[in-house]
């Protein structure tokens, strides 16, 4: 990917995946309900800076898990590289079930440093995981609460609340234009289906536009 000055590489490795299917198999086939069965794993590299050796590499890992704004913003970097090719790939194949990922839903994130044969075998010289983020119990309460409510039927989703979370996310993976858009018919839903839970709707909504400010869509 090449943006100004910058250039980053993305390599993607499939581990661990299954066989594929047989074609024209029609009859179903019998699976040992104690197996879970395999799931496919996919590792993601993206490169960084060049640095001029091992030395240096070591000492930029340091530095970078000394500082954890600076760490946090070059997995920020990385993930949205590899989103930018998922919707160019959701785009080309015209297929709306390809979804972006996120950092915080990945089994593992590691930051290193490597020459470039490692780096495309997705190895390193150097690296280091990051912990796991931790939820507190009552951070899941009140989304578990809502999604009982929802398959009961006792509560739905404002067409807005989808809307919004498209447009942060947007926002958040640099796509200003869509974001901008998103945003736009996120209150247009708003105004023409008001909802007992527009006020915290609204909340959210002014979060992404304030984001969103002095800028205007091509």
């Amino acid at each position: 990917m090449r943006e100004a000055d910058s250039e980053r590489v993305l390599i993607v490795q499939d581990l661990m995946a299954s066989r594929p299917r047989r074609r024209g198999r029609r009859r179903a086939k019998p699976v040992d309900p104690a197996s879970p069965g395999e799931v496919p794993v996919t590792r993601v590299t993206v490169t960084g800076e060049r640095l001029p050796d091992s030395a240096a590499g070591g000492a930029w890992l340091d530095a970078i898990f000394a500082d954890s704004e600076r760490l946090a913003a070059e997995v920020r970097a990385a993930t949205a590289v590899i989103n930018r090719a998922i919707g160019a790939h959701r785009a080309a194949a015209a297929d709306p079930l390809v979804q972006e990922i996120g950092a915080s839903k990945a089994l593992a994130v590691r930051v290193g440093h490597g020459d470039g044969e490692q780096l495309a075998e997705g190895a390193w010289s150097e690296a280091r995981e990051l912990p796991e983020r931790r939820s507190g119990r009552l951070d899941d309460v009140d989304s578990q609460s809502r999604v009982a409510a929802v398959l009961a039927g006792r509560e739905e989703i404002h067409p807005a609340e989808t809307l919004i979370l498209r447009a942060r996310l947007d926002a958040e993976q640099g796509r200003h234009a869509e974001a901008l858009y998103g945003a736009r018919a996120a209150r247009a839903a708003l105004d023409e289906r008001p909802t007992e839970r527009s006020e915290r709707i609204r909340k959210h909504l002014a979060a992404v536009e304030a984001r969103l400010e002095g800028r205007t869509a091509p």
